[in-house]
């Protein structure tokens, strides 16, 4: 069995990463791979910002930018 996979090339928090996916994914499928949870977080993608990761993002497409903004809690 084949499996096909693609070379993603994509800037998170400003940084470049190349990361190899098997089908294409959403913003959701990528904070996954890096160990981030949707409840914490905040999403700007292409320019567009995103509060409510449990809509459908759009797709991450070749040379996308995100930037993740983490929510924390003090006093």
């Amino acid at each position: 069995m084949k499996i096909n996979f693609f070379l993603l090339l994509v800037s998170l928090n400003g940084c470049e990463y190349k990361v190899y996916m098997t089908q294409p994914s959403q913003v959701f499928d990528l904070l996954e791979f890096f160990n981030y949870q949707k409840e914490l977080v905040i999403i700007q993608h292409n320019g567009k910002i995103y509060n409510d990761l449990n809509k459908n993002l759009q797709y991450v497409k070749q040379k996308d930018k995100i930037e993740v903004i983490t929510i924390v809690g003090g006093g």
